[in-house]
C-alpha cells in the first residue's frame, strides 16, 4: 500500500521547476531553481540553480549546478 503522505502531497511537490528562496522578499531573478530534462542544460538561471539530467549515461553527468554564470557538472560518482 502506498504511503498516505506520498499520495496526499504528490501533486503539490511535483512541478516543472521549483524556486528556492532565501527569504520571502528575494527577487525572482536571483532565486535558484531546481529543474530536470534531457541533454545538457542551456537555460540561463541564477547562480546556485540545479539541473538533473534525466538521460545521463553516468553519475558524473547527471547533476549540474549554475556556478559563476556557467553550468558545471557535479561529479556524483
Amino acid at each position: 500500500m502506498a504511503s498516505k503522505f506520498a499520495y496526499r502531497y504528490r501533486k503539490p511537490v511535483s512541478s516543472v521547476g521549483v524556486g528556492v528562496r532565501g527569504s520571502a522578499t528575494e527577487a525572482d531573478t536571483s532565486t535558484p531553481t531546481i529543474t530536470s530534462g534531457t541533454g545538457d542544460p542551456t537555460s540561463t538561471e541564477p547562480n546556485g540553480s540545479l539541473y538533473m539530467k534525466t538521460d545521463a549515461a553516468a553519475a558524473s553527468a547527471a547533476l549540474w549546478m549554475m556556478i559563476g554564470g556557467s553550468w558545471v557538472e557535479i561529479d556524483g560518482s
